[in-house]
């Protein structure tokens, strides 16, 4: 009896005899119809694929036929190959996320190569001896200043307040100010300008008025508003986030151990990407997801924007995984830990076949049928102890523990052995008693915590002054960010270590001592459309709009209008403008 391929068959069977051709060989993949007297609406079917439902009506009649340059490149034995190959190549495709579970003990082969050491030696060497605020320049410099100067003066142009100018020294004096107000806080921002000596901050009053700093303020902008995405719910930021993640980047990853976790940035104001995370420190705001060091140090974050993003078939938290890992150059000389909101065996099967070493929680729905123990069963048993699987292909473990709760943890390279113990109170015998805990999960609670120390580092002294734009407190938590960095790269190359208070103050301190050492002028002359309109002031008259606009000059409501220059003014605006 003939039997037909399927579509799939073929094409892993074309893939696997493709691969073996020499790269130079012309290739070509020929379809010859079946002959006229053959019956092709009753088709014979192998038995294994007609159990499978999706390949049913996936089958080809005819025949197909590979064509190379090569002419010994096939047999007589060609068809005999060719199934053991198919056959092959379908065990291997079903196998990958249908794993075949082990219990018993179990070593991994495979373990990732630090070189954290020869990367920590390459980073002193560029940074040991540096103040903290020649570090702070390293990610603050000109390019970053540069790019919020011309955003800002353009955007206070199209308001048409062209009298506003930015220094390079005076945008640094209002982050110093900033700065400050993290760990010198006062209940009103004027009140850093208030003669009363109860609360008067004299190195702010000196190094700059109050107006200015609200006038900086006011125009501060991080884009082109005529340049945003539609699409992108972040556009007003995306230019600063992404320069400030390629200074976060500039030394490269050099940490062996990194955590993947979120960060919520506090904003109780409306916006479609405001988050609420119920039972956490900041319920309210947006939510970022971040790699860092095992220590703390920031090298990437990902700001969500909601239920719209688009997701693969392995989910939001597989697709955030591998957008944070597009940063690690050598994924063997890598350790990645992350929770269950992450955790599945697809994507740590994905991350094996990538070469990276992953760690984790895992919820029991998303361990691939692992026959673990029951959970149930687990937490009658005696306090410490576990269960584990192994699976051989993937090199993949989980594990089940009793501790406190039933938690699940899952590995790449991380098994049972060696167990250790460690103390847990004991409410019968009313003292601390030592309990087995397996290796994995003692590593993942070492490790895991990296992300919590940055965002514990933000926390301690967070940027107090409040904004009234919406992506205000997006941008002081990433100064903040870059704050902490600074300070992290710091201790790590020098042997004097400081606080993170008394780093944050040199950088303010010396900022806010800067002085502008250029005058720039106070008024430029004015933009040529508006020279034409003083030149030329026939034509001019104000008339009632049908729609409401806001006024070139007050940007308050109005539905006046000029008729020649289209622009909405209110009737005692009309002169100031013309």
């Amino acid at each position: 009896m003939r039997k037909f391929l399927t579509q799939k068959e073929l094409e892993l069977a074309l893939e696997d005899i493709v691969q073996e051709l020499q790269e130079d060989d012309q290739i070509d993949a020929v379809y010859i119809p079946p002959e006229v007297d053959e019956l092709t609406d009753e088709e014979d079917f192998i038995e294994d694929v007609e159990k499978n439902e999706a390949n049913k009506n996936a089958d080809i009649v005819g025949t197909f036929e590979i064509h190379s340059n090569e002419n010994d490149l096939y047999n007589d034995s060609d068809e005999e190959i060719l199934h053991i190959k198919r056959q092959k190549s379908l065990e291997k495709n079903q196998s990958s996320f249908h794993p075949i579970w082990k219990s018993g003990q179990f070593l991994h082969q495979n373990v990732p190569k630090s070189t954290e050491g020869n990367n920590l030696e390459t980073l002193t060497n560029l940074l040991e001896g540096l103040s903290p605020l020649e570090i702070f320049f390293k990610f603050f410099d000109d390019t970053i200043l540069d790019l919020i100067i011309q955003f800002s003066e353009k955007y206070a142009r199209d308001y048409n307040r062209h009298d506003f100018h930015l220094s390079r020294e005076e945008l640094l004096n209002f982050f110093a100010i900033l700065i400050l107000s993290g760990y010198h806080r006062l209940p009103q921002t004027d009140m850093y300008w208030s003669t009363d000596v109860d609360k008067t901050v004299d190195i702010v009053r000196n190094c700059m008025s109050r107006n200015k700093f609200k006038t900086i303020k006011r125009n501060l902008h991080l884009s082109d508003n005529t340049k945003l995405d539609k699409n992108d719910r972040f556009s007003k930021l995306r230019p600063f986030f992404d320069t400030m993640n390629e200074k976060f980047l500039q030394f490269d990853v050099f940490s062996f151990h990194l955590s993947i976790d979120e960060q919520m940035v506090p904003y109780f104001g409306r916006h479609s990407c405001k988050m609420y995370m119920k039972g956490k420190p900041i319920r309210f705001g947006f939510k970022l997801w971040c790699i860092c060091s095992d220590d703390g140090y920031l090298y990437k974050f990902i700001p969500y924007g909601g239920a719209t993003q688009k997701k693969s078939d392995l989910g939001l938290g597989a697709d955030v995984v591998f957008q944070l890992l597009s940063v690690v150059k050598s994924a063997p000389e890598h350790d990645i830990f992350f929770d269950n909101f992450f955790s599945s065996y697809k994507l740590f099967a994905l991350l094996r076949q990538k070469g990276f070493f992953a760690t984790g929680t895992i919820r029991e729905n998303r361990s691939s049928g692992c026959p673990l123990v029951p959970s149930k069963s687990l937490s009658k048993q005696s306090r410490g102890s576990y269960d584990s699987q192994f699976e051989e292909s993937n090199h993949i473990a989980l594990v089940k523990w009793n501790d406190n709760s039933i938690v699940t943890m899952i590995s790449t390279h991380y098994h049972v052995q060696p167990v250790t113990n460690v103390k847990r109170y004991d409410r019968k015998q009313k003292k601390q008693v030592a309990i087995p805990q397996p290796a994995i999960v003692s590593v993942y609670n070492k490790h895991i915590g990296g992300v919590d120390l940055h965002d514990n580092g933000v926390a301690n002294y967070r940027i107090s002054v409040m904004g009234k734009k919406w992506w205000w407190p997006l941008f002081v938590n990433t100064v903040d960010s870059t704050i902490v960095n600074c300070w992290k790269l710091y201790n790590k190359v020098n042997n004097n270590k400081i606080s993170q208070l008394d780093f944050k103050s040199y950088i303010a301190v010396r900022l806010l001592q800067l002085r502008t050492t250029v005058a720039r002028p106070l008024a430029i002359d004015a933009p040529i459309e508006l020279r034409v309109v003083q030149e030329n002031n026939i034509g001019h008259i104000i008339l009632k709009s049908e729609t409401r606009r806001r006024c070139r000059v007050c940007h308050s409501q109005t539905i006046y209008k000029c008729q020649r220059c289209n622009v909405f003014l209110h009737t005692t605006c009309f002169s100031t403008y013309h």
